[in-house]
């Protein structure tokens, strides 16, 4: 072990909301390492929880109900908690947030190494927001994880007989090959027990015995998170600490890798040759070539990125005019000074237009991009603006002029309006939620749900209070389609009359997607190893099918659930799926904790390009914790920032788009489209809140091309 590193685990007091450390995201294991120079201790993913405890299933819950609570698969039945019916979800092989799942939280963690050398997670499990759940009576939550990155959580260890588990500990004695467990009871009794097996341990009961060798406590402060007597300042806001432990300089790498800020490092550009026998037009298309000269940028984790640089026009035209000329000497050397290119686009990017998609697309030979949103103005995403909802589409030949900053929104083209007509006859009347722009089938087409008039009464006969007005539960993801000309030339998106009328999708039998619910949104297209699949939103949680691009219409398979929220920070909903192909891994991101300035997003990933079982939600490996979370971004605050989707920016580089919360002096005013553009870490990952300086430093972005004449 190098005594270089130590890593600290701690939860924290909840302080707000506003601070991105509520009780959801407080009483959850945050890491932070001590610095091998000064001694001083620095937050690791900018103070925000990084394990999570895992929902638990409820008894109720079958085996086939609970499969996409991949977090919780390996908890056995759990005897705290609490017994009641389950949701008319199960019965369709679904699991429904926050009724057949009760969510948790955590205190007091543990980090300890297992006979192997990984690491450990011992814990206090509690209710959701950090009250008692029962567990605490006589068990302790464990996790394992090869590199604190990604945590396999293994369940309950029981003690017994005991009156209270408080501030578990584990240490393995190697001497003895065997694990020793203390805690602290309700009394303030110090306790122990012993097993050679600590994972083996799980969902069985080891006797406790007293700790003779440890010091009992004051009743008072048994559970006392806060104890002052036990508890050392760390310099870090808010903390309670846990413990430390010594970590390899590798594994602190790793850490830092993940969870650390990753910044740009340096810049360099390739030295070019030219000839000193090219004239005239040959050697202009020569120089002209060098002007496409890109470079490439270095990052703190060994990373790297190619950006196109803006060279120097006069200079690049004295040297094509000296070649053209025959004025080039063999051995001569010329320089070309530019700047690398990093555009800024407006924040906001679009006021009041969340679920956002932007599109780079080929109009018959034309570059466009298109970028189309729902209406959110002053947080009324159902019927905005007085009921004059539309579904607003933005085209231009740059993504800079979709935004507002632009005149994108005075630009605006609605595709839909409220009235208009589904296939079926339907008015539309409201929502127009997230319209996601797609190729289907060599057509382009928008996902989107629009919702209808309520009905009088809800299914289970009560009154409806939104009968006679737009009713977002009456909501079905639909499609429409851009028509083409009898040569297969696509007509202008630009005019709403060369759409197809909206029809809904539906699943095998003509059945609508939610039988429990009837509403189905955010729907989105994933494409692996030639099968096409739709992936949406519904019970709460997304859902995934295979369809056919040729009737896309129609799924050509059940509907299965694959990610469901099983964490606090996730919350009660996964919505808005959006899928993106890297280095042979399915990248799907999904948003939580519900609309408003908690949103969060998650990540799943899956094998590409092998024919992986994509409706199977074993396939599929979720993150512990959010890929982007509320925090500052450019020196200012970004609350709720989720509902996104990945695309690309004129020079092929992927960007993100998503919304965030408007949120001034505690007035929740809507959401607002942002666009960002995407780093891909050392290790693969997408880092989506990337800084200005951070993915450019300033010193850096002046640059030389070298060119030698031979």
């Amino acid at each position: 072990m190098s005594d270089s590193y130590s890593l600290l685990c701690y939860t924290r007091v909840p302080t707000s909301r506003e601070e991105a450390n509520n009780e959801d995201i407080a009483f959850s294991m945050h890491l932070a390492l001590r610095s091998h120079l000064d001694g001083s201790w620095t937050p690791l993913n900018e103070n925000y929880g990084i394990f999570f405890a895992a929902g638990v299933p409820i008894a109720a819950a079958t085996p086939e109900s609970r499969r996409a609570c991949t977090a919780a698969a390996r908890f056995k039945t759990d005897p705290y908690t609490t017994v009641r019916a389950a949701s008319d979800a199960v019965a369709h092989g679904a699991a429904m947030p926050g009724v057949d799942i009760e969510l948790k939280s955590l205190k007091d963690p543990h980090l300890f190494r297992l006979a192997s050398g990984r690491f450990a997670v011992a814990a206090t499990r509690t209710a959701r927001g950090g009250g008692a759940d029962g567990s605490e009576r006589s068990a302790f939550l464990l996790a394992t994880s090869r590199d604190l990155t990604s945590y396999d959580q293994r369940g309950l260890v029981l003690l017994g007989p005991t009156s209270g588990v408080h501030r578990p500990t584990v240490i393995y004695n190697d001497a003895e090959r065997r694990y020793v467990i203390r805690w602290h009871d309700d009394d303030g009794h110090a306790m122990r027990a012993v097993c050679a097996d600590i994972i083996a341990a799980v969902g069985t009961t080891l006797p406790a015995e007293p700790d003779d060798t440890a010091e009992p406590i004051a009743a008072s402060n048994a559970n006392d998170v806060n104890a002052t007597s036990v508890r050392r300042d760390y310099g870090i806001a808010d903390a309670v600490p846990g413990n430390e432990i010594d970590i390899t300089e590798q594994e602190a790498a790793t850490l830092i890798a993940r969870f650390g800020r990753v910044y740009n490092t340096g810049v360099t550009v390739p030295s070019m040759t030219v000839s000193a026998d090219l004239y005239d037009g040959e050697a202009r298309d020569l120089i002209g070539s060098l002007g496409r000269t890109t470079a490439k940028l270095q990052y703190s984790d060994g990373s790297t990125a190619m950006r196109a640089v803006d060279w120097d026009a006069a200079q690049l035209a004295a040297l094509a005019d000296d070649a053209a000329a025959g004025r080039l000497k063999p051995g001569e050397r010329r320089t070309v000074r530019g700047r690398i290119r990093q555009t800024d686009y407006p924040v906001p990017f679009a006021v009041e237009r969340a679920d956002p998609s932007v599109f780079a697309w080929n109009y018959n030979g034309e570059q466009l991009f298109m970028f189309i949103a729902t209406d959110d103005t002053d947080g009324n995403c159902v019927d905005p603006n007085g009921g004059r909802t539309h579904m607003p589409l933005r085209v231009a030949t740059s993504i800079a002029d979709l935004s507002d900053a632009a005149g994108g929104r005075d630009r605006e083209i609605d595709l839909l309006t409220r009235g208009d007509r589904n296939s079926e006859g339907r008015a539309m009347t409201g929502c127009f939620w997230a319209p996601e722009l797609h190729v289907i089938g060599g057509k382009l087409s928008v996902l989107f749900m629009p919702c209808f008039d309520g009905p009088a009464a809800d299914p289970d006969g009560t009154a409806n209070d939104r009968a006679g007005k737009p009713d977002m539960w009456t909501g079905r993801c639909h499609i429409m389609q851009l028509r083409q000309d009898a040569d297969g030339r696509d007509l202008d998106p630009r005019d709403p009359a060369n759409w197809t009328v909206p029809e809904p999708i539906l699943g095998p039998g003509e059945r609508i997607l939610n039988p429990v619910q009837r509403i189905s949104l955010d729907m989105t297209v994933i494409v692996d190893s030639g099968r096409w699949y739709y992936a949406w939103q519904q019970v709460g949680s997304v859902w995934i099918a295979p369809f056919d691009p040729g009737r896309p219409t129609r799924l050509t398979g059940e509907p299965t659930q694959i990610v469901v929220p099983e964490f606090a920070w996730d919350n009660m909903i996964a919505e808005g799926p959006n899928a993106f192909v890297h280095e042979g891994k399915i990248f799907l991101i999904y948003s939580g904790s519900l609309v408003g300035i908690d949103y969060t997003t998650g990540l799943v990933t899956a094998p590409a390009g092998v024919r992986a079982d994509l409706t199977d939600p074993a396939t599929w490996t979720k993150l512990d914790y959010p890929l982007q979370k509320s925090g500052m971004y450019n020196g200012e605050w970004q609350l709720g920032t989720g509902h996104g989707m990945w695309s690309h920016d004129e020079g092929g580089n992927l960007i993100y788009v998503f919304h965030n919360a408007e949120y001034d002096n505690g007035r929740y005013g809507g959401r607002d489209a942002q666009v960002r553009r995407v780093h891909w870490s050392g290790e693969g990952m997408p880092i989506l809140d990337m800084q200005r300086d951070e993915e450019l430093n300033p010193a850096y972005a002046g640059v030389t091309m070298e060119i030698a004449v031979r």
